[in-house]
C-alpha cells in the first residue's frame, strides 16, 4: 500500500486547460481523454488532409480541428462528459418524441457551451 495521498479531481473542474486548435495538441488531448477515440481522430485527420489536398482548400482541416476541439472541450470536464453520456443513453431509451426532443435540447446546450470554449 502506498503512502502517497490519492488525488481526487473535482468533476466540475477541467482535467487540463483547453489546448490550442492544432493537430498535435488535439491529438495529445484526445489520446489523454479516450484512447478509442484516438483511432477515429487519426482516421478523420487523414481523410480531412486528403480532402484538403484534393480540393486545394484549408476548409476540411479547419472543420476537422473545430470538430475535435469541441470533442475535447466537452470531455475535459468530467461532470460535463458524464452528463453528455447520461443524456445520450436517455435519448436512446426515450419513450416518445417529446422526451427525446427535450433531452436532445440539453445535449445541444452542452455542445454550444463547448463550441464557445473552442471559439474563444
Amino acid at each position: 500500500m502506498s503512502a502517497q495521498p490519492v488525488h481526487r479531481h473535482d468533476p466540475d473542474e477541467p482535467l487540463f486547460p483547453m489546448p490550442p486548435l492544432t493537430e498535435a495538441a488535439l491529438r495529445v488531448a484526445v489520446t489523454t481523454l479516450d484512447l478509442s477515440s484516438a483511432v477515429r481522430f487519426e482516421r478523420e485527420f487523414h481523410a480531412a488532409w486528403q480532402e484538403a489536398v484534393q480540393t486545394d482548400s484549408t476548409v476540411p482541416m479547419h472543420t476537422f480541428l473545430h470538430r475535435w476541439g469541441v470533442f475535447v472541450a466537452l470531455r475535459r470536464h468530467p461532470a460535463r462528459a458524464a452528463r453528455l453520456a447520461e443524456l445520450e443513453r436517455a435519448v436512446a431509451r426515450a419513450g416518445d418524441r417529446e422526451e427525446a426532443r427535450a433531452l436532445s435540447s440539453e445535449i445541444a446546450a452542452l455542445l454550444d457551451e463547448a463550441a464557445r470554449e473552442v471559439t474563444g
